[in-house]
């Protein structure tokens, strides 16, 4: 191979390597923006928020909603080992999808808002309906 098929060569992948380089800043900053947009909207309480690698607890916690209540919501009991589960988790285990746990949840916090106002969340519920099927509890803020 010549000298000059080697240089060739060389500066092929070397603007592959940059390429690919360019690709991955663009990814990070993409998935920094995003994460930005997520903690600015839990912040603000917006319920669209959830995730399935979400807890119970850690739910509780972010929207200031008793855990017993999303307990119940769910039909999970306090003592069962799903109530330290994972969205997914639990989901996985119900054979039900992730998607129809979390909009069960975020309805339940919705209902749970409208019944309880909080001062420091938005008195309206954002971006979703709420949902009055489901089943209020006489829980009190923490």
């Amino acid at each position: 191979m010549s000298e000059h098929t080697r240089l060739g060569l060389l500066s092929l992948l070397l603007l592959a390597a940059l390429g690919i380089a360019a690709l991955a800043l663009v990814n990070t900053l993409q998935a920094a923006h995003d994460f930005q947009q997520q903690n600015s909207a839990t912040r603000a309480g917006d319920v669209t928020a959830i995730r399935p690698w979400m807890t119970i607890p850690v739910i509780s916690h972010v929207y200031h909603v008793p855990e017993d209540y999303l307990d119940y919501a769910l039909n999970i009991a306090r003592s069962d080992v799903l109530h330290r589960a994972t969205l997914y988790e639990i989901a996985a285990r119900r054979r039900q999808p992730v998607d129809q746990l979390i909009h069960t949840l975020q309805q339940a916090i919705l209902v749970y808002r409208k019944q309880h106002p909080h001062p420091s969340l938005p008195s309206r519920p954002l971006r979703l309906q709420v949902d009055h099927s489901v089943p209020a509890m006489g829980v009190n803020n923490p």
